[in-house]
């Protein structure tokens, strides 16, 4: 007795372990933070940022931020900080900063 098999259809998987939200520091920043166990990092100021969407059968949806941010002491020049996230982390992330920006233009009684 044969039976027919059907396949439901399934997305695609991701092959790769670059799924998820990420953030890629350029290899010219470890120089830029102190190795002291009293250092609390490093500041470098936000120069630009931009965006960019895509959608890909390897990776999926993704939304792409390349932040142009400059040195503010022992390091010159100007590094690019690239950020990877998912359209959910996106929404998140925006929803965060639009609540927190109003915060802190309301006044303070």
């Amino acid at each position: 007795m044969s039976k027919q098999v059907m396949r439901k259809a399934v997305p695609p998987r991701r092959r790769y372990a670059l799924g998820g939200n990420l953030i890629g520091f350029p290899r010219e920043l470890r120089d830029a933070i102190p190795d002291l166990p009293t250092s609390v990092g490093r500041f470098l100021e936000i120069e630009s940022v931009h965006g960019d969407a895509s959608e890909t059968r390897l990776l999926g949806s993704r939304v792409h931020l390349r932040v142009v941010v400059k040195e503010t002491g022992k390091l010159q020049g100007q590094f690019v900080i690239r950020i990877e996230l998912e359209p959910a982390a996106a929404r998140g992330l925006s929803e965060t900063l639009a609540q927190l920006a109003a915060r802190a233009e309301k006044p303070v009684p």
